[in-house]
């Protein structure tokens, strides 16, 4: 399978509207965006709220998703807390508004963690892709057994880019849950890597006296981490689930993969330039963010996030 073409989306308006039917929408944007066929695109305005200067701003600075991963050490034990609790808790109970991300505070480091479903649905689509090809994630363990209960996995991953430009990534993992323990309620809380790409060089904001961004790389190598734990047991037993149910990133359903592919490759901004003169873009970033959040509020957590029917290399990525 072809890495450019798997991974390829339109960079002008007119590679995103050609030969398609074309429609506007103002208001109820994501409804919309679901609705479109095959063989339409569509038009939409500016949509990140005018009291940010730029996309960039409203990315660090914009409305979170605050995940309930509990306020003590001792609190999330008693509850036992898994990633998918908190998102689902998260997701069925969003208040309207425009947000850049969800967001958590890790327990033991006290430190902020953020994501976007715009990296957590990339990095899914790039762990499908080293499924379907030859181009797979490397994983290597280095842990010390006797602790892994109380502080979680340490692993090093070798993850393909999905750029010509670079090969592979090389990033480090550390607080990963791979056994049965009553501290990964807590682990999982302050998972973080050791990594650079675009997204994660990217990640300060002054929001935050400590906090990390994830990218689509890390989640892509956590993904695989969770399969390849459940296969084998050359480090952990057999059949382990422990890395898939306290997985931090939520995995989009087929539903919600092919709503992303629209975004990426259907939908096309109007906007006003510096002469205003009226010209069309592509998604950015914010944007795309802000119509993902109103795809979980309008669908609702289970068509959006939650159980799965088949696996992510057997969903259809087209738009």
């Amino acid at each position: 399978m072809n890495k450019q073409e798997f991974f390829q989306r339109p960079k002008t308006a007119a590679e995103l509207l050609g030969g398609r039917t074309v429609k506007h929408a103002g208001t109820n944007i994501a409804e919309k965006v679901a609705e479109l066929s095959s063989n339409e695109g569509l038009i939409i305005p500016e949509i990140v709220p005018e009291d940010f200067e730029s996309r960039l701003r409203f990315l660090k600075r914009g409305d979170q998703v605050v995940l309930d991963v509990s306020q003590t050490e001792s609190d999330a034990i008693y509850r036992g807390m898994t990633p998918n609790a908190a998102h689902q808790i998260a997701m069925r109970n969003l208040k309207p508004g425009q947000y850049c991300g969800l967001v958590w505070r890790s327990l033991r480091r006290n430190e902020w963690k953020r994501l976007t479903l715009d990296e957590s649905i990339k990095g899914t689509k790039l762990f499908a892709w080293t499924e379907l090809t030859e181009n797979h994630i490397e994983t290597e363990p280095y842990n010390d057994f006797a602790n892994v209960g109380f502080y979680g996995g340490k692993f090093k991953f070798w993850v393909p880019s999905r750029t010509p430009k670079q090969e592979r990534y090389k990033l480090t993992a550390e607080s990963v849950p791979i056994v049965k323990s009553r501290y990964n309620p807590v682990i999982w809380t302050d998972i973080g890597f050791t990594h650079h790409c675009e997204i994660v060089g990217n990640d300060f904001s002054y929001r935050y006296v400590k906090s990390e961004d994830f990218c689509a790389h890390e989640v892509a190598a956590l993904e695989f981490l969770a399969k390849d734990a459940y296969r084998r047991n050359e480090y952990v037993a057999k059949g382990n689930r422990v890395p898939f149910d306290f997985l931090p990133f939520p995995v989009p359903t087929e539903e919600m993969a092919q709503y992303h592919e629209k975004l990426m490759t259907r939908i096309a901004v109007q906007y006003k330039d510096q002469n205003g003169k009226q010209k069309k873009r592509p998604l950015n970033k914010a944007e795309r963010e802000i119509l993902l959040w109103d795809f979980v509020r309008l669908r609702g957590y289970g068509p959006t996030f939650g159980p799965k029917d088949k696996k992510v290399q057997e969903y259809n990525w087209a738009a």
